[in-house]
């Protein structure tokens, strides 16, 4: 049984798939419905979709019938949930793999009854655990096309732990037709646009162009127009920008659910939802742990459900030698915002750490200390190393600090390598880092 959830009926499959645009399009963003939709609405989606049994009776007048309530899941963890949505770049015909067009992560905090959705910049240029350093959004498309274990998505999920933290048990990956499907589905939605957008080189579907505009001003949005506005960068503030109507999109989403009441409606039609949107969905939550956590997400209010993406003030631009342009985070900044989004459950850099510059970089070290103070390290010296022409950097560590090693490698955007296990570092001291010539300059 999953952690934190209390089984009360039997796993039913064919509700996966609907059940995840649930999730995505209400769950992760702080649902709210009563309980006694939810029991009604669940019963009638039973009712509605569930076989015959030999006796030829279905299987809502045995264990679903106003006698025999459905007992509907609750989320009985204590622990924060964290979700990763996948926007892939899948194009119709197209076997794979694919690159991710948008990462997020949706959290729930069933203790302090939050929630939150976190935009990641699909340019941020980070550690890929086995492939070095490359954009965050070629950790999916390397999973799946070099056999990763688990595929794409697992390699996904390692990437943005080993990187910022962040463990995620749930995911659910969406491609394009099924995101304009299932706004469709909800009859569309209405956002107000701040601004004009005119984007002349907007993709289509077979990697040439398809302009769209949009007038500034409140409007109705169909699914294909919403996709364009999530997808466009033809603003000023590019990427960023993209983020931040990625999250104006799904606001509207889940008012446009709650203030017409959809929900039970969504749920009796999961077979229909099913068929339509099974192509272009995955996720490994089950249709059990969806309800309990939408109960949760119901007690939700608004003003605690925070929207926060890594944004300028947390990146700076760079030139890789290949001349690629990309992003690389400021670790504290990052850190300030993910305890912020987090809160303490965020795991914490538990290590007494020292710091020596190895190189003709003066200081170095000390730039590195302070960084490594703002994830919550105990800094116990920073000096200069024995000599001045390391060409690698080192993570030196004790045999019980080897997490605290992977910790520090990700957040310095060093590869698993640079990490070494040592008996005696010689030092009052769980690691240290000895900085090399190949340590970045960014």
């Amino acid at each position: 049984m999953t952690p934190g959830l209390q089984r009360s009926f039997p796993r039913r499959s064919p509700f996966r798939w609907p059940a995840a645009l649930w999730v995505l399009l209400v769950l992760g963003l702080g649902g709210g419905l009563g309980t006694l939709s939810y029991r009604l609405a669940f019963q009638e989606a039973l009712r509605v979709s569930s076989p015959p049994s030999p006796g030829g009776e279905s299987a809502s007048s045995s264990g679903t019938s106003p006698d025999h309530p459905v007992v509907v899941p609750e989320w009985t963890g204590r622990e924060r949930v964290n979700i990763l949505i996948l926007g892939i770049d899948q194009r119709e015909g197209e076997p794979g793999p694919w690159r991710t067009d948008t990462i997020m992560i949706a959290t729930l905090d069933p203790v302090g009854l939050s929630a939150g959705l976190l935009s990641i910049p699909r340019d941020l240029w980070v550690t890929i655990p086995g492939f070095g350093e490359n954009r965050i959004n070629t950790a999916h498309f390397l999973g799946d096309a070099y056999g990763y274990p688990g595929g794409g998505i697992a390699l996904a999920q390692e990437t943005i732990r080993y990187n910022f933290g962040i463990p995620i048990a749930y995911y659910v990956r969406v491609n394009f037709t099924a995101f304009e499907k299932a706004i469709d589905l909800l009859g569309g939605i209405d956002l107000c646009v701040p601004e004009p957008i005119d984007d002349p080189h907007y993709p289509d579907a077979r990697y040439g162009y398809e302009p769209f505009h949009i007038d500034a001003g409140c409007q109705h949005l169909d699914g294909r127009t919403a996709l364009k506005y999530a997808r466009t960068r033809a603003t000023r503030g590019g990427d960023f920008d993209r983020m931040r109507r990625q999250q104006e999109v799904i606001r509207a989403v889940r008012d446009r659910v709650l203030r017409l009441n959809m929900l039970p409606a969504l749920i009796a039609r999961a077979p229909a939802l099913w068929e339509t949107l099974k192509d272009g969905i995955r996720t490994n939550l089950t249709l059990e742990e969806m309800i309990a956590l939408a109960r949760l997400a119901a007690r939700i209010p608004d003003e605690k459900i925070h929207m926060v993406t890594i944004g300028p003030s947390m990146t700076r631009p760079y030139t890789t030698p290949d001349g690629a342009e990309v992003l690389v985070r400021i670790p504290e900044k990052v850190r300030e915002a993910l305890v912020d989004f987090f809160g303490p459950q965020l795991p914490r850099l538990e290590a007494r750490v020292a710091v020596q510059n190895g190189t003709l970089r003066p200081g170095l070290a000390t730039r590195v200390a302070d960084a490594l103070r703002g994830l919550g390290a105990e800094i116990v010296e920073i000096s200069n190393a024995d000599r001045f022409d390391y060409p690698e950097t080192r993570i030196l560590v004790r045999p019980e600090a080897q997490e605290a090693g992977r910790q520090v490698a990700g957040w310095l955007g060093l590869p698993p390598t640079a990490i070494r296990e040592v008996q005696d570092l010689r030092c009052a001291c769980d690691l240290l880092i000895r900085l090399g010539a190949d340590f970045p300059e960014r």
